[in-house]
């Protein structure tokens, strides 16, 4: 029965394959120059694609739309409509200059004019999806230097992106399903920066989603706005022209299109204002770079109703002092499917971080097993390095290069911090507190320090937590605590910790728990005193004109915690969690603090409540053992970094 299955089964693929139509070809104008940025798309559908910078594009048309019309449009062209039944691959389409393009300015009084654009701000749950989607796209990601003609990198991907309704702005998540990457052998020493977030644009660049601060109402105030009445893709639209007021600083100036009828916005475009690229430059100052100038486009298409997503780039001209040349950073995102039903998150542990560097983490373009054909050709500079033939792929791709140690070193140390988080957190735990206490310390024949406590103090701590992500649920960290107030608390852990959602859509809720093996020491504060001379105790010569006693407990031991984590920000997250403690060794100490001198050199030493130099009364009665001691349970809560 095997055999035969195969046999069907390798039928049906031939069968799905003939299928599909494949249309590719050039965009050009009367001149003969190509048009990049073209779009391509089977009307009233989904199906679509984008010319390259060399005009070039290739389209898959499915076998139910194969009797369909075939659009062929760019801003400032009249579209092309052709039926597909006619079309014969290579095509070689030249688009007129629209005549009607000079676009009318609208004279529209401001008032009427904020009015229209506080109608489609308010229409976005109407014209774009109220429920949750999942589309499926092709990303490219590239840095160029222009003077060499040469890439310091070449990537792509095939995402999986979960969106939730635009009717909130909870944000989505991201799967890379695939990718592969061309990297130069010598990054590392001819750029000075890894990019990180780019697979995440479509979902933090999509702007009417993200409710981008120029289309809200709120921000109506801070920008200047001119209407003009123009032609995209063969429909009356208006087209908004945006800047910022003068006494606004705000990063981008731009224009989008309005649909007449609907009001859905159909395209952004916007570029950095001058205070965009001196900002920029400030963040990428440590590194050497200066931002020239940056353009983004995020294009949306109508299909069965709805407006969705369908096209994005962001192109970023930077200046780098090291190479003395522009360098371009380039990265886009082209929607190949959309589904609407029975739409799932993406589970937790493909979920891509946004801190995540597609270019550490892509697959090497020769050890890729993805081979399939592009959606979007790649520039002809760039066939070199995805289209080739079989015995220049032997040459080109299985070339080995040996990098000095200190790249590989470089990159590798990237890597590790990438995967790095840092806590900070407040803990409070109860204590018994001894009541009425009273302490004669006798380090030396002229040296006593007595004193009586019959008053207890709040007990929390300020706690540091470093942390390395093993993968999405696991981790390894060490922690390190230390008392707030007058009572002593230091305390020192490893452990592992492991997270997952419980709610895997928007601002994520996440169940945190940790195992952790710990070494504490806790004593409640009996008091100050001033010391006439130096003195040795524990091992320890305590020099401080100035210490502290406590009595209390030195023990070690488990602990097991639990509680709930939320991101507020692309690398902060709040944290809350309860814990208990088990103890497996425990010691009654007092604690020598020095409290004057440079805090950095402070010691801390203990010596054994039934050391000979201690005398210890509870009530009066002299014991060698402290009724102080720490709850077994804490609470915690605090905030995380992560790069």
């Amino acid at each position: 029965m095997k055999p035969i299955l195969l046999v069907i089964l390798i039928a049906l693929m031939h069968s799905n394959l003939l299928a599909q139509m494949t249309i590719c070809g050039k965009i050009s104008d009367n001149n003969n120059t190509a048009i990049p940025g073209s779009s391509i798309f089977v009307k009233d559908s989904y199906v679509g694609s984008i010319s390259n910078r060399d005009g070039k594009f290739s389209i898959k048309i499915p076998q139910n739309l194969q009797s369909s019309t075939l659009c062929i449009s760019s801003i400032g062209y009249q579209t092309q409509e052709i039926l597909i039944r006619k079309i014969q691959s290579p095509m070689q389409v030249r688009l007129q200059q629209d005549t009607c393009d000079l676009a009318e300015v609208l004279v529209m009084p401001k008032d009427t004019l904020l009015a229209l654009l506080r109608r489609a701000y308010g229409k976005i749950k109407d014209n774009y999806p109220d429920f949750d989607t999942r589309m499926k796209g092709l990303y490219r990601e590239t840095y160029y230097n222009p003077k060499k003609e040469e890439y310091l990198y070449f990537g792509e991907a095939q995402l999986d992106v979960f969106k939730t309704s635009y009717k909130t702005k909870t944000e989505g998540q991201v799967k890379i399903v695939k990718s592969r990457m061309n990297k130069h052998p010598l990054y590392d020493s001819l750029a000075t920066v890894m990019w990180y977030g780019g697979v995440h644009s479509p979902v933090n660049g999509d702007d009417v989603k993200i409710k981008a601060h120029y289309l809200s109402p709120n921000g109506l105030k801070d920008f200047d706005y001119s209407i003009y009445k123009d032609v995209l893709d063969a429909k009356p639209v208006y087209r908004i022209d945006f800047k910022p007021k003068e006494n606004i600083n705000f990063s981008y100036a731009g224009k989008f299109y309005l649909d007449i009828n609907s009001l859905a916005y159909l395209y952004i475009e916007g570029i950095y204002t001058k205070y965009g690229s001196l900002q920029r430059s400030k963040e990428l100052s440590d590194k050497k770079l200066n931002a020239l100038n940056r353009k983004f486009i995020v294009k949306y298409s109508n299909w069965n109703g709805k407006y969705y997503l369908s096209y994005m780039s962001d192109e970023e001209k930077l200046y780098s002092e090291k190479l003395r040349s522009e360098l371009i950073q380039f990265d886009e995102f082209l929607v190949t499917d959309i589904q609407t039903q029975n739409v799932q998150p993406i589970p937790f542990i493909e979920q891509s971080e946004y801190r995540d560097v597609f270019y550490l983490n892509a697959e090497n373009v020769a050890e890729s097993t993805w081979k399939s054909e592009q959606v979007i050709l790649p520039d002809s500079s760039l066939s070199q390095l995805i289209e080739y033939d079989a015995n220049k792929a032997q040459d080109l791709l299985n070339k080995q290069y040996e990098l000095p140690k200190k790249y590989r070193f470089k990159q590798k140390l990237f890597e590790v911090i990438t995967r790095m988080y840092f806590d900070m957190n407040f803990e409070y735990t109860a204590g018994e507190n001894i009541n009425n206490a009273r302490v004669q310390f006798s380090p030396s024949e002229n040296q006593v320090f007595e004193k009586s406590k019959s008053s207890s103090d709040p007990y929390y701590t300020f706690g540091m937590k470093m942390g390395y992500k093993l993968n999405s649920h696991w981790d390894v960290n060490f922690e390190t605590q230390e008392s707030v107030g007058k009572n002593f608390s230091n305390l020192n852990s490893i452990g592992f910790a492991y997270e997952t959602p419980i709610i895997n859509r928007g601002n994520q809720l996440l169940l945190i728990a940790g195992l952790n093996y710990y070494f504490a020491n806790d004593g409640q504060h009996i008091g100050d005193f001033k010391s006439e001379s130096d003195f040795r105790a524990g091992g320890k010569k305590i020099k401080a004109d100035k210490i502290a006693l406590f009595v209390g407990k030195k023990k070690q031991g488990i602990s097991l915690d639990f509680g709930l984590k939320t991101r507020i920000h692309e690398f902060y997250s709040l944290f809350i969690s309860g814990g208990y403690q088990m103890n497996i060794s425990d010691k009654d100490r007092l604690f020598i603090k020095e409290k004057s001198g440079f805090f950095l050199t402070r010691k801390t030493t203990d010596v054994a409540l039934s050391d000979s130099s201690i005398q210890y009364y509870e009530n009066g009665v002299q014991t060698t053992k402290t009724s102080f001691d720490t709850k077994d349970f804490y609470l915690k809560a605090g905030i995380r970094f992560a790069f």
